[in-house]
Formats: structure tokens, sequence, C-alpha cells
């Protein structure tokens, strides 16, 4: 399989579990059993989940999945980011919806979801980086919203989430220009005016990734190590995917001590500072010199 096609495979997964995820988005919805449902979709469909299903709340933009035993609910009236990823053999489609049980988020899901079209549009290979911006920003302004400015799509690489070259929703000096043979996710995250529209570091969202495969001595953390580095290399992982191997008492205290380590590391909860609630929409596109493909589009 040539990596166009594996793109192209994982982003046709991406998709159709992107869409079944909005209707399981419900208030008093147990967030792990979505998880599991879109993440056991992921894998029937024939891909593996690229990370952990992300199920973020009103005022968190990203990085929140449930942990073992989580009993977090969907909240009432909340507005909830699904952001899903998949890979075929470590080709990755990143993509996201919003589903709001609030009317009052309404119009900001529809702007956002219309900014991320109107963007993925401008691409094609070497364009400047900058056209994303310049189609969200002044847009985004237009409408009573605007961009949060830290937060970013991103160059995809093979077992590689964010590969380097940053895709900015905010007008900033870029050199970079979209490349052929390449992909790339594009993710405005919208907040109101008035609003600080930016993200700062919340608690752990159960999020972790390999960062050292260095031997501790300890034979059953060693297996662990090695088991996440054999089935996920540095894709980012849930402890919940490692409980059918070894158990659920191991993992939490395996991970503990990993975590101490220092070889593995916990993604914390992006959050919005002002405490603003937050929307997201996301595509993952192909660059190539015959087209630009929006791989993660649904028919």
């Amino acid at each position: 399989m040539t990596p166009y096609e594996a793109y192209t495979k994982a982003g046709s997964v991406a998709a159709r579990v992107r869409e079944t995820s909005k209707n399981l988005v419900r208030q008093g919805a147990l967030i792990i059993d979505i998880c599991e449902e879109l993440e056991s979709s992921i894998r029937k469909l024939g891909a593996q989940p690229a990370f952990p299903c992300n199920v973020s709340q009103n005022s968190e933009a990203a990085h929140y999945t449930a942990g073992i035993g989580d009993g977090r609910k969907i909240e009432a009236g909340a507005i909830v980011k699904i952001d899903v990823g998949a890979h075929v053999e470590g080709y990755i489609a990143d993509t996201a919806t919003t589903v709001s049980l609030s009317h009052e988020f309404d119009r900001m899901t529809i702007v956002n979801k219309q900014l991320l079209e109107d963007a993925v549009k401008t691409i094609r290979g070497g364009v400047s980086i900058s056209v994303v911006a310049n189609a969200v920003e002044p847009a985004a302004h237009r409408n009573g919203f605007k961009p949060i400015s830290n937060l970013a799509g991103h160059e995809l690489g093979n077992y590689i989430i964010h590969a380097g070259v940053s895709v900015p929703n905010v007008s900033e000096p870029v050199n970079e220009s979209f490349k052929y043979d390449t992909a790339y996710a594009v993710e405005p995250f919208l907040v109101p005016h008035e609003a600080d529209g930016s993200v700062v570091n919340g608690p752990g969202g159960n999020i972790y990734r390999l960062v050292s495969r260095k031997r501790t001595k300890n034979q059953g953390l060693d297996q662990i190590v090695e088991f996440i580095w054999n089935k996920f290399k540095s894709l980012p992982f849930s402890p919940r995917w490692l409980i059918q191997e070894f158990g659920e008492r191991t993992v939490t205290n395996g991970m503990s001590e990993l975590s101490k380590l220092k070889l593995v590391m916990q993604y914390p909860r992006l959050v919005e500072s002002s405490g603003a609630m937050v929307s997201q929409f996301e595509h993952t596109i192909y660059v190539s010199k015959e087209s630009t493909r929006v791989t993660t589009a649904f028919p």
C-alpha cells in the first residue's frame, strides 16, 4: 500500500467514525462508553486508533479521554468536541467535530464548520501556510468570534501526529509552504469574541505517549514499555488499551512508575484561559501535484 492509499483509507475510516460520534453525544452519556465505542469502530473498519478518542467539554479545547474506570458524563447543555484519529501503517487521519447540546452555541459551531471548509479550499502545494489564517481569522471576527491563538493545525508524519510544521489559524510570520506528497491536519478552534482566545494547561487528560525506551531494571515495567512501543510506537495511547494484556492494577501502578521515571508523559487538558466555551472542527488533507484531497471528507 502506498502512503497515499494508506492516508486515504485512514481518512475514510476516521470520517465514518466522526460522523457516528454525533449520535453518541447526549446528556448523561458516559465518556468512557463514547471513547471505547469509537475506538472499537476504528479497529473494526480496518485501521488503528492514532490516539485515544478525545471528548472535551465546554472550556476544554482538547486532550481529554476517559481514564480507567472513568465515571465522567456528558454535562447538560454542554458543547462537546469529539476528536478522533485513525492510522493505516502509521499514516494518520485526524478529524474532529463539535456537538452542541445547547442552542446557545449553535451559531458558533455553524461558523466554525464553514471556516474549516473555506480554509481547506485555499490549500495547494507551494502556497504559504498563512492562507489558512487568512481564511479563518478575519471571517471569525466578522461573525463575532475569534480563533484560539495558541492552537494550530499540523503536518502529519508516519507514526507522528505533530511532524514539526504548524498550520496557524491566526496571522503570524510564516516562512513555510504546503509541500507536495504531504498530509496536514487543519483545525480552527473558535471562542466568543470577548474571550481571551488562548489555552492553558489543565489537569492530566489520561492521554500518554512513550518518550523513552530506557531499561528500568524492573522486568514488569520493561515489559509494559516494550508492549507500548510494539503496539503504538511514539503515538499517543490510553492506559485503557493495556488492561487486556496486563490487568488494571498492574497498568495503573505501572503508568505511575513510568511517569515518575519520565519514560512516559501525560498530556495536559487544554483549557481556554478565560473559561470560555470552545468549538472545534478538523480535517486532514493530502497535498499532491495533482490535487489537494480532504481525506476525512464524508460522502
